[in-house]
């Protein structure tokens, strides 16, 4: 059995249970975990936080396929992924904005993984599949989750962090947004004792820094965009192995920026 399964017997989560909006939230931990090339002694997976679609589509996550032209974003869920994934597409895509206001990011940039937490029509793996190459992937997997096959392959990955008190606020709200009932100060506690979707939150993110030895991936900050957008563009470009003029890059800072990214 490639993942171990256990309920939530936290008091604050059972008391709290109903105001979730969903009733079968679980703890998910990897068990083969031996091909991660992860430089922490010692190293145990920690137990990260889905619903019980999880054991629906474990297969289909295990058995995804990867590309050496597909392109992902990594993220814990909240940290400007949705940011990323637009400068990343564009900059890989020749800047092309027609094409990018022409089709939602949703469609451009599938989210693997998000059957795992939430019921989808079809398949979150079977539509990543279906996405023509080469195709652009986001995931909130932690490292001891990603598909075997992104170890083998290895394509070009982007990871984007954030601050943790930024996150918990964000995340709080989006929530809000889509089926959480609860106060700010419920789901802040929750977050803290690891009990929202893709929790824990600093597992995520050391795992990922412990990789850095690895070449097919770059390492961003929400911060970092935020306050030096050109230098992290860039960076990029350079990842990516692109060249734009000045004119050209002052149209994509000018897409990216915060205000800009905020009111659309």
């Amino acid at each position: 059995m490639a993942f171990e399964y256990t309920e939530i017997t936290d008091p604050l989560f059972v008391e709290n249970k109903g105001q979730t909006g969903e009733d079968d939230y679980i703890m998910v931990r990897a068990k083969q975990y031996s091909h991660v090339p992860i430089k922490i002694p010692n190293w145990t997976p920690q137990a990260h936080c889905y619903t019980t679609l999880f054991k629906q589509y474990e297969q289909e996550l295990l058995e995804a396929e990867v590309y050496p032209d597909d392109v992902w974003v990594i993220s814990y869920p909240k940290s400007g992924t949705t940011w990323t994934q637009e400068m990343v597409w564009l900059i890989c895509n020749d800047l092309n904005f027609e094409a990018a206001r022409a089709e939602s990011l949703q469609i451009r940039f599938p989210f693997l993984d998000v059957s795992l937490i939430h019921p989808t029509d079809t398949s979150s793996f079977e539509r990543a599949k279906n996405t023509p190459r080469p195709r652009f992937i986001k995931t909130h997997l932690p490292v001891s989750m990603l598909p075997r096959r992104y170890w083998e392959v290895k394509p070009k990955t982007i990871h984007i962090r954030r601050n943790p008190k930024s996150v918990a606020v964000s995340y709080f709200y989006h929530s809000q947004g889509i089926h959480y009932r609860g106060s700010m100060d419920t789901f802040l506690r929750s977050f803290v004792r690891e009990h929202q979707f893709y929790s824990p939150y600093h597992a995520h993110v050391i795992e990922y820094h412990e990789l850095q030895d690895c070449d097919n991936i770059l390492y961003l900050s929400f911060e970092e965009m935020k306050h030096y957008l050109p230098s992290v563009v860039r960076k990029v470009c350079e990842f990516f192995g692109k060249a734009y003029s000045k004119p050209e890059l002052e149209l994509l800072y000018q897409h990216l920026s915060f205000k800009s990214m905020r009111d659309n």
